[in-house]
């Protein structure tokens, strides 16, 4: 028998709660209520109720109890996050399941990104639609996210369908799979690509595979480099062939396919590990047709589709962004290697195509010759980032960080110049 952890409301959602909470047992396991619920005067009656769901933030019911919404929210969420990782820890939950409007959601959703990979996360959620994003839902967790269709206010033949399949899903997940992401003797790789850069990576890691490493591929326009940087932080990942670093681009501008941090590279720089970096993808930013520059006429640009466009850097901003990843690959405490494609750092950029500017490249160049630490070595790949001679050179530096303490002893890969 398994248990499943159901987080929401009982003060407004307690219908909805003992509903799914039959067709948990229906289906031969438990529910653990717990509640979070913040109106004032409620006697909670989860099996944790949120008195002690508070407590495990280190913080009074009583004291909180009718104070602003917001302070009752946080408080809330901060004490299901402690509580839901405790009761993992213990054995006490095998899953969860929240369900609510964006209250509960909010709270069920900081709870379950206290939990680990692996774990069966369900929301069904009155937010779950429209034009709303899931990064405040998901963020870097693997949180199943349903739409409520209705809202849950009460039972009716559509609610009960939805939660009926919402219950039944997480049941599925706890009996059939839900397992933690397991820890590998080897070292994991990871690595970041993009479309733009994707035919390079992907050969990489594939050359890598083959010679019997096991390696993480990311999707470096938003969310991918920020779970990667989460995976090197909890150990999971033990080496980055970090090729991809469009991200910071849009820490350069803001918004975007950012990676919600202000931080890529420094994950891997702070531990330590092996690293080999290219600056991939950060000489053009994507813009949506209706938020293009005010001097596009002066750029190159590509239509990626009908509303997305790839938009050709300046030399002032690409110096820029050249500075700031620099800056953190000079505070990393292990082995670094930087590869640099001098044919482009994307595809359409090599010369003769719509994107290749001498003047950008050179500049980026410049400032990684300039500013790299003596110690970290840049090495000139006479090739495009998604060339095979690209993909081989990043594979064998990345082999031979991996085989050796310190970059200085290193071989240099066919097809490399100083």
């Amino acid at each position: 028998m398994k248990t499943i952890g159901v987080v929401s409301c009982c003060d407004t959602k307690r219908a909805e709660i003992n509903f799914v909470a039959e067709v948990i047992k229906t289906a031969g396991h438990q529910a653990l209520i717990i509640d979070v619920s913040t109106s004032a005067g409620f006697l909670s009656p989860g099996d944790i109720s949120r008195e002690e769901v508070v407590a495990a933030a280190g913080l009074a019911w009583l004291e909180l109890e009718g104070g602003p919404k917001d302070v009752l929210l946080e408080a809330m969420a901060e004490g299901a996050a402690a509580t839901l990782s405790q009761l993992y820890k213990d054995g006490r939950i095998d899953g969860t399941l929240g369900l609510g409007g964006l209250q509960n959601t909010t709270i069920a959703a900081r709870a379950m990104r206290s939990l680990p990979l692996g774990v069966p996360k369900l929301i069904v959620s009155t937010v779950a639609c429209g034009t709303r994003t899931f990064d405040m839902i998901v963020g870097t967790k693997d949180i199943t996210v349903m739409p409520s269709i209705t809202d849950l206010a009460g039972l009716n033949v559509i609610s009960e369908a939805v939660l009926s399949n919402a219950a039944a899903a997480v049941v599925g997940m706890v009996q059939y799979a839900g397992h933690t992401v397991r820890r590998t003797d080897s070292v994991i790789v990871g690595t970041t690509l993009m479309g733009a850069t994707n035919d390079g990576v992907v050969a990489a890691a594939e050359q890598l595979e083959a010679a019997g490493q096991q390696v993480m591929c990311f999707h470096s326009t938003g969310v991918g480099g920020q779970v990667m940087e989460d995976l090197i932080s909890d150990g999971t990942i033990g080496a980055a062939m970090d090729l991809t670093l469009h991200e910071v681009v849009y820490e350069y501008f803001g918004g975007g396919f950012g990676a919600g941090t202000t931080d890529r590279l420094a994950s891997g720089a702070r531990a330590g590990i092996p690293m080999v970096v290219a600056p991939g993808g950060i000489d053009f930013i994507c813009q949506w047709r209706h938020e293009l520059f005010d001097d596009i006429e002066e750029r190159k640009m590509i239509w990626h589709n009908a509303q997305l466009a790839h938009v050709k850097l300046t030399v002032a901003e690409v110096r820029e962004i050249s500075r700031m990843i620099i800056s953190r690959l000079n505070q990393a405490t292990g082995p670094v290697v930087v590869l640099f494609p001098t044919l482009g750092l994307r595809t359409f950029a090599k010369a003769g195509e719509p994107l290749h500017d001498a003047e950008v490249d050179a500049a980026i160049l410049r400032e990684f010759r300039e500013g790299l630490r003596e110690d970290i070595p840049l090495r000139l790949i006479e090739a495009s980032i998604v060339d095979p001679e690209f993909s081989r050179a990043a594979a064998e530096a990345m082999a031979e960080l991996l085989a050796s303490d310190a970059p200085s002893v290193v071989a240099e890969p066919a097809g490399v110049t100083s």
